[in-house]
C-alpha cells in the first residue's frame, strides 16, 4: 500500500485544474489538457512556504519565481500567481 502524501493532497485541493506529481523535493503542477508541467513547487521544511519555480528555456531549468529571488509563498498565493501570470501558460518542456 502507497504511503499517504498529506503535501500532494494539499496541493491537489488547491490546485483544482492541474494534476500534481510528486517530483524528487518538489511537486509538479501539470496541465490536464497538454500533460505538460507548467510550474514547481518546492515545501520549505519547518513552514506552511512554498517556492514556486518556473521552467526556463534559455536556463534549460527549473528557476525561482519572483526578481527578488527566493519568495517563500504561502500555497494560496503560488496557486494565484500560476493562474494569472501569463509566463505559466506557454509550453513547457523540462
Amino acid at each position: 500500500m502507497a504511503k499517504s502524501d498529506p503535501t500532494l493532497a494539499q496541493i491537489a485541493a488547491q490546485f483544482t485544474h492541474h494534476d500534481i506529481e510528486k517530483s524528487r523535493s518538489g511537486y509538479l503542477v501539470i496541465n490536464r489538457r497538454t500533460s505538460n508541467p507548467v510550474a514547481r513547487l518546492r515545501p520549505i521544511p519547518d513552514t506552511d512556504r512554498f517556492e514556486l519555480f518556473y521552467w526556463s528555456n534559455v536556463k534549460g531549468r527549473w528557476t525561482t519565481f519572483g526578481n527578488m529571488g527566493r519568495m517563500k509563498l504561502m500555497l494560496t498565493s503560488a496557486h494565484e500567481i500560476v493562474e494569472n501570470d501569463p509566463m505559466f501558460r506557454g509550453p513547457r518542456i523540462p
